[in-house]
């Protein structure tokens, strides 16, 4: 007998073609549609009546999706990509930089860059690491909250690689005395809160936590936390435009910490800046902590290490091509997959030719010099900080096996005074 009767509903799935996942949507469909709500054709039609069922129309707030068109007066009202109200923390572009500056947004490639223009910043690179003494020590720190944790068997090894992370960061906060009771923990692009749940775990009732992100993520780690006593607050803001001194939670606070990880390119100078333009709350400033993330989408208009750089002859464009050579220390061969089984093909000789105009560096070679740029870069913003009243040191938080992205900057107010 046939497991399913006539009475059953046969479940269909959506028609549409995903190209990037290269395979079909699984969203089931009406009995009476091909499509999804999402994936049915747009009706970019003027004359269509707000009261027609069943068409969907680009939202007006954003293009990038749709909704049906009988429903729009209620999707206006929830939609994620509606205007904010004007809020007295949020100050258009306070924090990125010079915005004078005309920043080149042409996206630059090695492969279209001349090699004597890459040889002369390499060269001007690996002179000044050696005449500057770029220095990083590793300081590989643990913190028993974290660790205890991930004694935990319910726990995989990419989830340990993260908690192993926390773990050195909170026990770097705690070496550097950064870990104390009645102070405002600030978490620059939380994402899901996760270093902001640990931060708590690992202090006291009286320690206020703040997760700043522009995004609205699934899944928070800070839904888990004690909210009751409003000591946890998230704040959905760009950390280019915040304004720290407008918000309650910072002014209430008796000490202040900043806190990243793993923070994206120029939201890192965005972050300092931020920190620097706190004067009401100044001296309550203890310090931050932060770790270093995707050099490539670094700016010069926002980059906080751009005078040290010009003082060093460095220019916009040698910034850019540095910006480039980071990926060299991440991306292993940094070719693609079509592109190795493309050199896979070629003969000996078209190979050699190759290699040479590739700069004839070899893998590791290439590696080392992605680590070059991005500790100059690093240093250069610990040069910045430096100039705006810190002590600060680079190191390097975890082994490389761990993540490839581990440096972080220490930051402890010198004219802090207990």
């Amino acid at each position: 007998m046939s497991a399913n009767t006539g009475s059953e509903k046969v479940q269909r799935q959506c028609s549409f073609y995903v190209t990037r996942k290269k395979r079909k949507c699984r969203m089931l469909v009406k009995e009476s549609e091909i499509y999804c709500c999402e994936h049915q054709p747009i009706n970019e039609s003027t004359s269509i009546s707000a009261d027609e069922p069943g068409v969907r129309i680009p939202c007006p707030y954003d293009r990038k999706h749709t909704c049906y068109a009988h429903k729009l007066r209620k999707h206006l009202k929830i939609c994620n990509s509606r205007p904010k109200e004007s809020q007295p923390f949020i100050v258009k572009g306070i924090n990125s930089g010079s915005p004078e500056i005309s920043e080149n947004n042409d996206t630059i490639t090695l492969s279209s860059t001349p090699v004597e223009e890459i040889k002369s910043v390499i060269e001007k690179m690996n002179r000044i690491c050696k005449e500057e003494s770029v220095n990083i020590e590793e300081k590989i720190c643990k913190h028993k909250v974290v660790e205890d944790e991930m004694m935990n068997p319910i726990y995989g090894d990419k989830t340990k690689k993260h908690l192993k992370q926390v773990s050195s960061v909170l026990g770097l906060l705690s070496e550097y005395e950064l870990l104390n009771p009645k102070t405002c923990y600030i978490e620059f692009g939380a994402g899901r809160g996760a270093l902001s749940y640990w931060i708590s775990k690992a202090t006291t009732d009286e320690t206020n936590i703040l997760l700043i992100e522009k995004a609205s993520p699934k899944h928070k780690k800070d839904n888990k936390l004690d909210k009751t006593s409003d000591n946890v607050q998230r704040v959905r803001a760009d950390i280019s435009d915040l304004v720290l001194d407008e918000l309650e939670l910072v002014n209430k606070s008796e000490h202040i910490v900043g806190v990243t990880k793993h923070l994206c390119g120029a939201a890192t100078d965005f972050t300092i800046r931020c920190l620097a333009h706190s004067t009401k709350n100044k001296q309550k400033l203890l310090g931050f902590l932060m770790t270093f993330c995707c050099h490539h989408r670094c700016t010069w208009s926002s980059f906080t290490g751009r005078e040290y750089f010009e003082k060093l002859g460095l220019t916009e464009n040698d910034f850019r091509i540095m910006c480039g050579l980071v990926s060299w220390a991440t991306c292993g061969t940094g070719l693609s997959r079509e592109r190795r089984e493309e050199l896979s093909k070629k003969s000996p000789e078209e190979l050699e030719k190759d290699e040479k105009s590739l700069l004839g560096l070899s893998v590791q070679e290439k590696e080392q010099i992605g680590l070059k740029c991005k500790n100059l870069m690093n240093w250069g913003r610990l040069q910045f900080i430096k100039d705006i009243g810190f002590n600060c040191a680079l190191h390097y938080y975890v082994k490389c096996e761990v993540t490839p992205e581990n440096v972080c900057i220490v930051a402890t107010n010198k004219d802090f005074k207990n």
